[in-house]
C-alpha cells in the first residue's frame, strides 16, 4: 500500500524500532535487529493506564510512516534521533478504508 505524498512529507525524523525477541528467567530482554522508519515525533504529555491499571505518563508519540514489519508491543524498544531509548508505553495501528495506514508508538520518559 502506498501512502499519500502529503502524508509522507510530514515524516521528517527517523526512529529505530527493535522488536523484543526473548526474555530470560532473570527478566533480561533480548532485542532483534533494529529497523529504521521515517516518522513524525510529537512531544506532548498525557496520562494513560497500563495493562495492570496503573497510571503512566506518555512523554510523546512517534507516528510511523507505514506499518511496522513486526507487530509492535510495549515490550519492544525504540531509539529516538537523539540516541535515547525511552520506554514504549503504548502501540497502535491506524486503519482507513484501505486497511493499515500508519503506526503510532507512545513512549515514556
Amino acid at each position: 500500500m502506498t501512502l499519500p505524498k502529503d502524508f509522507a512529507e510530514m515524516m521528517l525524523q527517523t526512529v529505530i524500532f527493535y522488536p523484543q525477541t526473548a526474555i530470560d528467567k532473570y527478566g533480561k530482554q533480548t532485542f532483534g535487529t533494529g529497523v529504521s522508519y521515517r516518522c513524525r515525533l510529537m512531544t506532548s504529555q498525557r496520562i494513560l493506564r497500563d495493562a495492570q491499571g496503573r497510571e503512566i505518563v506518555e512523554a510523546g508519540r512517534a507516528i510511523i510512516y507505514g506499518v511496522l514489519a513486526a507487530t509492535p508491543s510495549p515490550h519492544d524498544k525504540i531509539q529516538l534521533p537523539d540516541g535515547s531509548s525511552p520506554k514504549v508505553v503504548s502501540v497502535s495501528k491506524v486503519q482507513d478504508e484501505d486497511g493499515d495506514h500508519h503506526s503510532v508508538i507512545g513512549y515514556g520518559q
